[in-house]
């Protein structure tokens, strides 16, 4: 059985991150079993690190932070954090299971991934959606932890950056053009997926992102509107077509 750490957001809301997603996604491709421990914000260095896990990244102050998604994979007794090793740990651990990484594929996955972590997190991740998972956190606790942690990480309160008005519609034109871009990449390959026919880790990584979208935004808002739109609604239909591996009942 694998354990796998996931953010708590509370009320009926289960996985609902970005990061996590792509974790669960690759967790319920390849059909290994699994469940989850949901953990709230203010509780996340805490539990990670009791639990075993070395820290993924230092703070902005220095001190050292422990994230989800992570894994403990009960028959090896493997502790693994971030959703690129996650992948890439239980590729070469359970060989005979749908690859995140086709052969091949690997240095592909690598590059595109550079790009998505530098592009998309600029102008769609940060101040589109990390600037809505207030809309979510039903615990005080978390609401103030996550205000609190966020302002230290940008250096201006959080309600302060997403743009408005033009400045928020400049943003907007960066993030078209960097779908359009993506769109382009998907147009050459021979199926729906990045790599074809079957989903990889850059689908799943798409895919995470579109549906944390889908839930912080909601899809009435007219951000998820006007995104689902893009490239003939190309993002909001592989979502869909991900919808087989998203359950979030382990």
């Amino acid at each position: 059985m694998i354990t796998l750490y996931d953010l708590a957001a509370g009320g009926s809301i289960k996985c609902w991150s970005p990061n996590p997603w792509k974790a669960r996604y690759i967790l319920n491709y390849k059909k290994l079993p699994y469940r989850t421990i949901y953990v709230d914000f203010e509780n996340v260095n805490t539990v990670i690190k009791e639990a075993g896990f070395a820290s993924s990244r230092p703070n902005p102050d220095g001190t050292p932070a422990y994230t989800v998604p992570s894994i403990i994979d009960d028959a090896t007794g493997a502790l693994v954090t971030d959703s690129y090793s996650i992948a890439e740990y239980l590729d070469k651990q359970y060989p005979d299971t749908p690859k995140a990484f086709p052969p091949g594929t690997e240095a592909l996955q690598a590059a595109f991934y550079a790009q998505w972590n530098t592009r998309a997190r600029e102008c769609f991740q940060l101040p589109i959606i990390v600037t809505s998972v207030p809309r979510i956190l039903t615990k005080e606790s978390s609401l103030e932890y996550f205000y609190r942690t966020r302002s230290l990480w940008f250096g201006k309160p959080l309600d302060q950056i997403r743009p408005q008005g033009e400045d928020f519609e400049k943003l907007w034109k960066q993030a078209v053009a960097f779908f359009d871009e993506l769109d382009s990449w998907y147009a050459k390959s021979s199926g729906q997926f990045l790599t074809g026919k079957n989903p990889s880790f850059a689908d799943f990584t798409v895919a995470g992102t579109v549906k944390a979208l889908k839930i912080v935004r909601g899809e009435d808002s007219e951000d998820w509107q006007r995104f689902s739109a893009l490239n003939n609604g190309r993002w909001a239909k592989l979502e869909q077509a991900l919808e087989k591996y998203a359950s979030v009942e382990n």
